[in-house]
């Protein structure tokens, strides 16, 4: 009778793009993403003629508050992770991201205004 472990382990089933580009990077675009449902939704219906930015404005200072959250976040990872002489790219990647967004939302906040 066999009363050990099984040598058998779970499949992992997570993409190798996935651990490589990071799980908390991929989150962060998904939240941003969802912050233009988010900023329509709280405009709510309007009568015809009628415009309020009020959703969008809230959608993006909330974007621009969690986007520098974020890059203090991996700045932080990225000295941490040169400590250590781990790798640095999904910090990186993460140093990017709101910089990109950033920047993507004035482009966005001038062509609306």
């Amino acid at each position: 009778m066999h009363h050990g472990r099984d040598s058998e382990e779970a499949a992992d089933l997570t993409p190798a793009s996935w651990l490589k580009f990071g799980q908390r990077n991929i989150l962060y675009i998904g939240f941003v993403a969802l912050l233009v449902p988010l900023g329509m939704a709280l405009d709510g219906r309007r009568p015809a003629g009628t415009q309020s930015l009020g959703g969008l404005a809230f959608a993006l200072t909330l974007c621009a508050g969690v986007s520098v959250a974020f890059f203090v976040l991996n700045a932080g990872l990225v000295v941490v992770d040169l400590a250590k002489g781990r790798r640095i790219a999904k910090a990186l990647i993460g140093c990017a991201l709101p910089l990109v967004f950033g920047i993507g939302a004035m482009l966005v906040r001038r062509s609306v205004m």
